[in-house]
C-alpha cells in the first residue's frame, strides 16, 4: 500500500508537493480504511480518488508512481547516452535546470522472509534544457523494520554506499556497470543480485493503464491473450458482466484468421456480437478488469487514469466495494484513480479524496479534502465541490 508521495519539478508540478495518505487517528473505523501491512495501527485508504479540472496535474500525480517504477525496472535497458525516460521538469523559468525529485513510501519487504515494513524510495534526476532528464544525482532506498528508517543503499551521482540488508559492498565489481542514467536496482538485477530482483518482482503488483505519456487505448485486442491464457479470469469476467451489463450473458474468445477475436452473446439475440458493437463502457470494463483482479488476488496497487471514462457512475461504488471487502481483498490491495465525475465524491470519505489545482500560468497544487479547514464529514462532498468550496474546479471564460 502507498503511504506517501512527494514530487518536485516534475511535469506540471514545480514546488515540492506532498500527498500523505495515512488516515488520522481520530477518523472513524470504516471499511474504506485498512491497517497497513507494515503496522496495523497506521490506517490507509484502500481506494483513493484524485479530482480536478483538465490539465490540472491529475495524471502527472499518478505518473510519479509509474515513472519511478519504470526507472527501477527497466532503466538499465535504456540507451547509454539517452535521457532518463518519463522524467521532465516544469517547463518554465529556471525549473528547466533544476533537478526533478520523486519520493514514494510504501509497504514492502527488504530481504527474503523479512516482515513487511515501510519502504522509502527516492530519486533525483538532473535536467538540461537541451536534453531534459539527464543523470541520477541521488538515489536512495530505506526501510523501517523497527519503526525508524535505516539505509538499504544510497548513491550520490556515481558514489555508492550500502546497508547490511542489501547484501552488497562498495567494492563489488558489478557496481562498475551502473550508468549515470540507470537505477542501481535495475542494473544489479541483471547480474543476479537477488534483493534487486525481488524488488523488481514486487513491482508486478503495480497495475496501470498508463503507458508512456498517455493511456493504454489499444482496445480489447491487447488484453485478449491474457484472458485466453487464464480461463479463470474469463470465467470471473463473465460472472461480473452478466450481473452488471443488462442482457450480456457471455464473452467468448475465438481464434480467427487475424488472431484472437472476442464475441458476445446477448439474451434475445440470434447471433453473437463483435467487440466493436459493444458499448464503450463494456469495452472499458473488460480492458481494466484483469488489472483490478490481479491486485485483489495478489495484493498491490492498481493505478487507473480517468477511471470514470465511459463507465456508468452507479457502477463505481460497486467497484469500490470490491476493495473494501476483506474476503474479496484479503491482501490489502489499493486503488488509486483519477476522475472527473463529481458524483463519485459522495461515495468516498474525505480521507480518500485529493485534489489537483492549476491556475493559468501557474504550476500544479495538490491537497487533500481532509486538509480543508472546517470540512465536516456529513455534508455532501459533491455539492461542496460543485459550489467551489473545495477548489480544483474548472474556470471557464
Amino acid at each position: 500500500m502507498i503511504h506517501r508521495i512527494v514530487v518536485e519539478n516534475f511535469y506540471s508540478v514545480a514546488d515540492r508537493q506532498e500527498l500523505n495518505f495515512r488516515v488520522p487517528a481520530n477518523a472513524p473505523d470504516l471499511a474504506a480504511f485498512r491497517g497497513a501491512p507494515s503496522d496495523p495501527d497506521h490506517r490507509l485508504p484502500v481506494v483513493i480518488g484524485l479530482f480536478g479540472p483538465n490539465a490540472s496535474g491529475k495524471s502527472t500525480t499518478l505518473r510519479t508512481l509509474i515513472s519511478a517504477g519504470t526507472f527501477i525496472v527497466s532503466s538499465f535497458s535504456s540507451p547509454p547516452d539517452g535521457p532518463v525516460a518519463l522524467f521532465s521538469p516544469y517547463a518554465s523559468g529556471d525549473w528547466w535546470e533544476r533537478p526533478s525529485t520523486l519520493v514514494i513510501e510504501y509497504d514492502g519487504r527488504i530481504g527474503e522472509g523479512a516482515p513487511a515494513s515501510v519502504v522509502r524510495y527516492e530519486v533525483q534526476i538532473s535536467n538540461d534544457p537541451k536534453k531534459f532528464a539527464c543523470d541520477v544525482l541521488y538515489e536512495g532506498l530505506f526501510h523501517a523494520p523497527q519503526g525508524k528508517f535505516r539505509r538499504v543503499f544510497e548513491r550520490h551521482r556515481q558514489q555508492f554506499s550500502f546497508g547490511r540488508d542489501f547484501g552488497i559492498t562498495s567494492g563489488d565489481p558489478r557496481l562498475l556497470s551502473i550508468r549515470p542514467n540507470a537505477s542501481v536496482i535495475s542494473t544489479l538485477a541483471q547480474f543476479n543480485h537477488k534483493p534487486s530482483s525481488d524488488l523488481i518482482q514486487a513491482l508486478q503488483g503495480l497495475q496501470t493503464n498508463i503507458v508512456g505519456l498517455g493511456k493504454n487505448s489499444g482496445g480489447l485486442n491487447p488484453i485478449l491473450p491474457l484472458y485466453a491464457q487464464h480461463p479463470n479470469y474469463l470465467q470471473r469476467l463473465n460472472a461480473e458482466l452478466s450481473r452488471l451489463d443488462l442482457g450480456l450473458e457471455e464473452m467468448k474468445i475465438q481464434r480467427g484468421d487475424a488472431g484472437l477475436v472476442a464475441t458476445f452473446r446477448h439474451t434475445g439475440l440470434g447471433c453473437e456480437l463483435l467487440a466493436a458493437q459493444e458499448s464503450m463502457g463494456t469495452q472499458r470494463f473488460i480492458e481494466w478488469f484483469p488489472r483490478l483482479l490481479y491486485v485483489l488476488d495478489h495484493g498491490g496497487v492498481a493505478v487507473l487514469d480517468e477511471m470514470d471514462a465511459d463507465i456508468h457512475p452507479l457502477l463505481m461504488p460497486e467497484l469500490f466495494r470490491w476493495f473494501y471487502d476483506g474476503i474479496r481483498n484479503p491482501n490489502g490491495a489499493q486503488l488509486l484513480f483519477t476522475a472527473h465525475n463529481p458524483s463519485m465524491l459522495d461515495d468516498l470519505e474525505k480521507e480518500q479524496v485529493f485534489f489537483s489545482e492549476k491556475r493559468s500560468g501557474e504550476p500544479t497544487r495538490l491537497y487533500g479534502a481532509r486538509d480543508i479547514k472546517g470540512l465536516r464529514r456529513e455534508p455532501s462532498l459533491m455539492k461542496k465541490y460543485l459550489s467551489g468550496e473545495l477548489g480544483a474546479v474548472p474556470h471557464i471564460g
